[in-house]
């Protein structure tokens, strides 16, 4: 099947779509499908990325969102993933006091492109429940339309692993340790946790925060920020840690979490996205309020303990082979009718 995969970032960068685009394009090649990715930059090897192309060339066109192009008709040959939605991105910050959200012309070109979207013919993929009723409510989207396909994880384990990772950076295997993973951004809570953290180290006074990303390397007491890491040192990160944190305001489907997750890291989350879905109570984590004296006291209770078992991991179906075999079945049904 020749496919294009559709969107306008740039694939190089460690964010949730990118990460999605990547890996379906590499898991659909090596199930023997033609794909192009239609993103920045190009070339990017071992991807076949593209700065133009031809709709006719294709079976299905597989739009990720962004800017798509002015007039453009591919029929019933269009499959659409809902990564998440402005709409209600937008009503998470009003309510949240964030008002400049409103007069952003950015965010109102964004919700008008989603919601040309669903208007076109073809399929529906929303990385989660959450997603696709967001979608309905502010859309309009008829809910039968969309399959729910998550976000996937690669399922393979660290090289080093805890002991000898925590050696190299000069950790001691007493230190309890909070992880979080991605950039510094309002929507992703990090100003909310730093709140928190101040009160945890002062009565679990060894403990460290390690962010894996951000823009440079920086160190201080009770903080580590990586920089920018390779995948491999984000699994190592996962085995060293003792609890992870998800403080976001607004996610579609965290493949932060869903990699805590799969590593084992019992993981505190507010209730966004596809938390509630993956998150189970006393088994692998909790979901947290809005609120920094809530994160102080889940913080010290699990890393006041010293080290916490590891979590039940989560299964196969969320490996990036199983989830590419879903959004195939979806491809086969959209070529099937045209």
């Amino acid at each position: 099947m020749r496919v294009l995969l559709h969107a306008g970032v740039d694939i190089s960068l460690p964010g949730g779509v990118e990460t999605h685009l990547r890996e379906l394009a590499r898991c659909l090649t090596a199930r023997g499908h033609d794909v192009d990715l239609y993103v920045r930059p190009v070339p990017y090897p071992p991807f076949r990325t593209v700065a133009d192309f031809d709709p006719a060339r294709y079976d299905v066109i597989h739009d990720h969102g962004y800017e798509w192009p002015r007039g453009l008709d591919v029929g019933g040959r269009y499959v659409r993933t809902l990564h998440f939605c402005v709409a209600a991105k937008m009503d998470t910050y009003v309510k949240l006091g964030r008002f400049q959200t409103l007069v952003n012309p950015a965010n109102w070109r964004a919700r008008a492109r989603e919601r040309a979207a669903i208007d076109r013919r073809g399929r529906v993929i929303a990385v989660s429940a959450r997603v696709r009723d967001e979608f309905v409510r502010h859309h309009g989207l008829d809910p039968a339309r969309a399959v729910v396909i998550p976000n996937g994880v690669a399922l393979a384990k660290p090289a080093q692993g805890r002991a000898p990772w925590r050696a190299a950076h000069g950790i001691a295997p007493q230190t309890p340790v909070l992880l979080t993973i991605g950039r510094r951004d309002f929507v992703k809570g990090v100003a909310l946790l730093t709140r928190a953290w101040g009160q945890v180290r002062s009565r679990v006074p060894d403990a460290l925060w390690v962010m894996a990303g951000g823009d440079a390397h920086e160190a201080r007491p009770g903080r580590l920020t990586t920089g920018p890491i390779p995948h491999a040192h984000v699994l190592e990160w996962i085995a060293a840690a003792d609890v992870g944190a998800l403080p976001s305001y607004y996610e579609g489907c965290s493949v932060a979490l869903l990699e805590m997750l799969a590593g084992g890291l019992p993981s505190l989350a507010h209730d966004v996205g596809n938390a509630a879905e993956v998150i189970e109570p006393g088994q692998n984590g909790a979901l947290m309020p809005r609120d920094a004296a809530a994160w102080t006291s889940a913080l010290v209770a699990a890393l006041g303990r010293g080290s916490p078992p590891r979590a039940p991991a989560l299964g196969p179906e969320y490996g990036w082979e199983a989830i590419a075999a879903r959004v195939e079945a979806v491809y086969v049904a959209t070529a099937g009718t045209c």
